[in-house]
């Protein structure tokens, strides 16, 4: 691998941690930890899922998914319903009451966004949705080798 190719690695990695860590200081605004948001987000997406399905897509341990899912659910933000397709399983949905920090979640994530792109032309920002939406795909393709 090239020196260039191992700087844009580490180009990708900490804009995404970074990327994360304001997300973080905005959901501790709302006394919410960041995985808890996360899972607000994936939950908001509208299907309900398991607590391993979620687990999975945020990358949290099992037991650390049970936590969250547990604090969600007494604030209100979730229910568990059974799973119809397995009674053993539970599956999480978002509660009424999440909505609206839902929608507060969408709007922080629009003025980040804007912060984050500013000086960003409208091509400029198209094109890299583009070229990381195809190293997400070649991720996604790597990993189904490895399952």
């Amino acid at each position: 691998m090239s020196q260039d190719a191992k700087s844009l690695l580490v180009l990708i990695n900490d804009a995404a941690r970074m990327v994360r860590s304001e997300f973080g200081r905005s959901a501790r605004d709302h006394k919410l930890t960041l995985l808890q948001w996360r899972t607000l987000g994936m939950l908001a997406r509208g299907e309900p899922l398991t607590q391993s399905a979620i687990a999975q897509r945020i990358e949290a341990s099992p037991m650390t998914m049970s936590d969250i899912v547990n604090r969600l659910e007494s604030l209100g933000y979730v229910l568990r319903e059974v799973d119809p397709a397995d009674s053993r399983a539970k599956l999480v949905r978002l509660a009424p009451a999440a909505l609206p920090i839902v929608e507060e979640m969408r709007a922080i994530a629009q003025d980040l966004s804007s912060r984050i792109f500013a000086g960003f032309s409208e091509p400029e920002r198209e094109a890299l949705e583009v070229l990381l939406g195809r190293l997400i795909a070649n991720l996604e393709s790597l990993a189904a080798t490895h399952d």
